[in-house]
């Protein structure tokens, strides 16, 4: 374990998430929600960054000579699992208080989902020498492989009920939007364009996919019922954005843009209005997290 990058998240994180077994303040009102991020600046590589939900306090929390990304905050906002590149292996960590390695092998793992219960994780993984979907027990036991084939499967996502998977994956000829039960059957073909779509985020109550398409032309946010596959773009086409992320009560969603050349964090309405920019950050933020509600702590 990097006892530096250890020390960094207990004393930003600890009084963020609390400690194990603190107990509720009669009264107190439940913390605001978390963004969790990786950001490349130049001459350093990706690290993680915490910041509240209005893009205040924004604090660098994993300083570590790698390449850290792909953060996915636990169903209670308590726990965090990123990707990282340590001793030249790209492996998911899992930090609950304590930094812990999940994965290992020489292979690349990345994009973990949890499960909404939080019993197990989601993520995309090259270790059959493609890429492929697997599924985990959150502590990383018992890798299991969900997709079997020669396409790009990526970007797993799990939906609110747990009831199913959705992903991306080229074996249409083009990359589009699919969703498979938990178990990698009933694969379902969501989107059908031939540019690209990625990055798909459920909405709380599952009744929508919001992700990101290049079928205007630049990378744009869509959102699509899931029941009736109607489709709606939210962001202006020629924005340029990516990355959709939910809050918690489904009424807004954090994205990325890049109108002065890096990629910052945006935010807006569910329905695609209001639009602001929450960070200023000046580098290029690579993938986000949205967690949710935290529990007061004392």
């Amino acid at each position: 374990m990097d006892t530096r990058f250890r020390r960094i998240l207990l004393a930003f994180l600890l009084p963020v998430l609390g400690a194990p077994g603190c107990a509720k303040k009669e009264g107190e009102k439940p913390r605001r929600s978390r963004i969790a991020f990786s950001i490349e600046r130049e001459g350093l590589k990706a690290d993680l960054w915490v910041m509240d939900a209005d893009g205040s306090n924004a604090v660098q929390v994993g300083l570590h000579d790698a390449q850290n990304e792909t953060p996915a905050w636990s169903p209670d906002g308590q726990d965090l699992i990123f990707a990282s590149e340590r001793d030249y292996v790209r492996c998911l960590y899992l930090w609950d208080g304590t930094l812990k390695r999940l994965t290992s092998g020489p292979f690349i793992e990345r994009s973990p989902s949890w499960s909404p219960d939080g019993v197990k994780i989601a993520y995309m993984s090259n270790r059959d020498g493609n890429w492929e979907i697997y599924v985990a027990d959150a502590d990383g036991g018992y890798p299991r492989r969900l997709t079997d084939d020669p396409a790009v499967d990526r970007d797993p996502a799990w939906s609110p009920d747990g009831k199913w998977i959705a992903f991306v994956s080229s074996r249409p000829g083009a990359e589009d939007l699919h969703l498979m039960a938990p178990d990698g059957t009933e694969v379902k073909r969501l989107t059908k364009d031939r540019a690209w779509d990625g990055k798909p985020a459920w909405s709380p109550d599952g009744r929508r996919i919001a992700w990101s398409s290049m079928r205007e032309g630049k990378p744009a946010i869509f959102v699509m019922e899931v029941a009736t596959g109607d489709v709606r773009r939210l962001t202006p086409p020629g924005a340029d954005c990516d990355s959709p992320a939910w809050s918690p009560d489904g009424k807004r969603i954090a994205y990325l843009s890049n109108p002065d050349g890096c990629n910052e964090i945006y935010i807006m309405g569910a329905d695609g209005r209001d639009a602001r920019r929450l960070t200023r950050l000046g580098g290029t933020i690579q993938s986000l997290s949205w967690s949710a509600n935290l529990p007061p702590f004392p």
